[in-house]
């Protein structure tokens, strides 16, 4: 839309400022004060009043700009958010991250509320109501955990998820009036908690970047792959993808229209105004840089909320909400003709070519073969028979050196492929696999490999015609891959539906199923249970459940891997007890989750033995002390060498009014103290870097145990868990996720 709107206020800082470290508060609890994270572990505090609120604060007021004040830290910033924590104080907080602990900042009084150790290294924050919990909590997000704080600092609450928490969201999901979680990781998952509890998760297939609340039961989302959408409740309302990734988003009413509209900020520097039900784009405008913050208040302390953006140069524009609508004075219905227009040229000239194609199979394939009609037509018309189709197979294969998922694109004449496209989510680094064919076939075997077990959509289009041609027909078709398509039978079976009896005397891989396996019961018939792995698995044939078969009481389906080559097997009793054979507890979890939520089993508890994920978390604990030692090593050498830079310093000094020919001496003994000082800082970066990513594989494993099981039994194990860990308890642990308690 050709729609034009200015800013109400725009300024330059001149300073750089760092993407998603921009947040805005009222740290007087009156004047919004725009926080920005700057070079140099620097916090640029700004405000248009020129006041703060801050008479009596020790902060550093710039010479150039008297509205600008910085906040020197000494440790790396991660995230920062503002907001009230004490119920009996207007006064917003500054919360600042760091990798090594969370600081809550009280800017008006220039004191620490409190600081809390955060080994995990902290990625994300947000102040707000969650749960039952009387007021506002700090919930702050890391590698594989996430936890809450109250206004005091004590720790309300501790989750443990997979992958590193990039973002959070407090909002109203379910619409019962108290806020559940939603937390984006790095592995590409949207998980939504209430209280400690999973309610759901979604898989986008990278990064999730940014969450912001649209209204009760509505948020939007961008990934880093350049996918922006909004879920309504828990269903995907719709998605869009981009070339570029998005780095802000907002929402704010910046046409007019009553109703708020997405802003959103791309890397490239363009900003869109979206339509939130449909993703269409109303607005766009084209920033110098691109926009790392947004934050909507009364910036201008006139009682209205303005949208204020913030780019990477330190850019500042503001904009708000217009006294008339932007959309009734653009005139739509020009626009409207304009698009209709030209969708008519598109359609008449596909058209044309459809009623040529009519034309030369009436008048040439009657009477004549198909061989006659290729050298009837010229090179230059994409003439095909019209029976022409698009046969699409996906089946798996399995050897010593072939175990792939296999889709077979083919047509059914004499017509050939020139090139295949495939798109999936979730399925390719890039999205896209294209695959130009250097000869002309009319079957071509396209060999994939999924990362993780995720039900997806793929759709295919391909490019046929004849080897002679020049224009080429365009076929699209979508093909749904299950959620565990890469496992698979290691027998070579025909399509027609197997019995149950036929599929318990096929032996598995390795002739026995293994030690490791989680059981549990559940009371269901194995009829539901065909239907699950019908519906799951990439099976040469279903399995078919026939009421006569005298052998259909249990069911042994010996499955293999197709990315490490190793057995897994599904055991269901007639009793209703179930066994999942497999080395990764990860898999386990999984497999488990998937027939919980099929069957509708809300609660649910298990037994699980996995000797090597006990092994290994022996291991990391093990590590994790000798890190934590080294550790406290590295920090009393660094005090010690701080100690001595102090004291050369003051004896260079003294040695300018007593002995100048010591000076040189005392200066470069505290040079080189200064080198072990730098020395000692990279290794305890390094050995940081490490404890990190230790926490992150045992909160993994931890995450996977409690997956094990459902409901209550799930989220109990979680605070069993957090007791363990403060002492460092193994066998309890070890026992939580065997027995899932203590």
């Amino acid at each position: 839309m050709d729609i034009s709107t200015k800013p109400v206020f725009s300024f330059s800082l001149n300073y750089k400022i760092f993407e998603k470290l921009v947040t805005c508060g009222k740290y007087d609890g009156i004047h919004s004060c725009l926080t920005m994270v700057t070079t140099a572990d620097k916090i640029l505090i700004h405000t248009p009043h020129k006041r703060y609120g801050l008479q009596n604060s020790q902060l550093s007021i710039s010479e150039i700009k008297n509205d600008i004040a910085l906040l020197n830290m000494n440790f790396p910033i991660r995230a920062i958010v503002a907001g009230r924590l004490k119920k009996d104080d207007e006064r917003d907080v500054l919360v600042i991250g760091s990798p090594s602990h969370v600081l809550a900042y009280h800017v008006d009084e220039n004191c620490n509320m409190f600081q809390r150790d955060f080994h995990e290294g902290v990625r994300s924050a947000v102040i707000g109501p969650y749960g039952s919990q009387p007021g506002n909590s700090l919930i702050v997000g890391g590698n594989a955990v996430v936890r809450g704080y109250d206004s005091e600092g004590n720790e309300l609450f501790w989750l443990i998820t997979a992958g590193s928490v990039i973002s959070l969201l407090l909002i109203d999901i379910d619409k019962d009036e108290q806020n559940e979680l939603i937390i984006g990781t790095d592995d590409g998952c949207i998980r939504i908690y209430k209280k400690e509890t999973l309610l759901h998760e979604f898989a986008e297939g990278n990064e999730i970047q940014n969450l912001v609340s649209l209204r009760a039961g509505q948020f939007m989302y961008s990934v880093k792959n350049g996918t922006i959408g909004v879920f309504e409740e828990n269903v995907r309302a719709w998605r869009i993808k981009s070339k570029t990734r998005a780095t802000a988003m907002a929402t704010y009413d910046i046409l007019g229209c009553e109703s708020k509209q997405m802003i959103i900020g791309w890397k490239s520097g363009k900003m869109d105004v979206r339509d939130p039900r449909t993703g269409d784009v109303w607005f766009k405008m084209k920033m110098n840089e691109f926009v790392c913050g947004m934050a909507c208040n009364d910036y201008r302390g006139i009682g209205m909320l303005d949208l204020v953006i913030v780019t990477a140069d330190g850019e500042i524009r503001g904009y708000t909400t217009p006294t008339v609508n932007m959309l009734t004075l653009h005139n739509v219905a020009d626009e409207e003709m304009s698009s209709l227009l030209t969708q008519k040229q598109k359609l008449l000239l596909e058209l044309k070519h459809y009623e040529n194609n009519i034309k030369y199979n009436k008048e040439i394939l009657s009477g004549t073969n198909e061989s006659n009609l290729v050298q009837s037509v010229p090179d230059n018309v994409g003439i095909i028979p019209s029976n022409t189709r698009l046969q699409i197979g996906i089946s798996t294969s399995y050897g010593n050196n072939d175990m792939n998922i296999d889709i077979t694109v083919s047509t059914n004449n004499s017509t050939t492929i020139r090139a295949v496209l495939i798109f999936a989510d979730q399925l390719f680094k890039e999205e896209t696999l294209i695959a130009h064919l250097t000869k002309d076939v009319s079957r071509i075997l396209i060999p994939l490999k999924t990362l993780k077990d995720n039900a997806q959509d793929i759709h295919i289009k391909a490019f046929v015609g004849y080897p002679s041609s020049v224009q080429f027909h365009v076929f699209e078709l979508t093909r749904q891959l299950p959620k565990f398509a890469m496992y698979t039978i290691p027998h070579s079976l025909t399509g027609s539906p197997k019995s149950i009896s036929y599929i318990n005397r096929l032996p598995a891989k390795d002739g026995s199923p293994g030690e490791c396996y989680v059981e549990f019961r559940i009371t269901e018939r194995l009829k539901r249970i065909c239907i699950w792995v019908n519906q799951n698995f990439l099976l040469p044939s279903d399995i078919e459940y026939v009421t006569s078969d005298a052998d259909a009481t249990e069911l042994h389906l010996n499955l293999i891997s197709l990315r490490t080559g190793k057995s897994v097997c599904l055991h269901f009793s007639y009793d209703g007890k179930t066994r999942f054979y497999t080395e990764d507890i990860g898999l386990a979890a999984d497999l488990v989750q998937s027939l919980v939520q099929f069957l509708n089993i809300d609660t649910m508890n298990s037994s699980a033995c996995f000797p090597t994920v006990y092994e290994e978390v022996k291991e990391l604990f093990h590590k994790l002390q000798g890190l934590q030692e080294t550790e406290k090593q590295i920090n009393s050498e660094i005090v010690e060498n701080i100690n001595q830079i102090k004291s050369h310093l003051i004896r260079a000094e003294d040695a300018r009014f007593y002995n100048g020919e010591d000076v040189i001496r005392h200066h470069n003994e505290m040079m080189a103290t200064n080198e072990d000082l730098v020395k000692s800082y990279k290794i305890r970066l390094a050995n940081t870097n490490e404890i990190q990513l230790t926490l992150k594989r045992i909160h993994g494993i931890l995450y996977n145990a409690s997956r094990l099981r459902a409901g209550t039994y799930a989220s109990s194990m979680i605070g069993r868990f957090k007791e363990a860990l403060k002492t460092n308890n193994i066998d309890a642990i070890l026992k939580i996720i065997e027995l899932g308690e203590m």
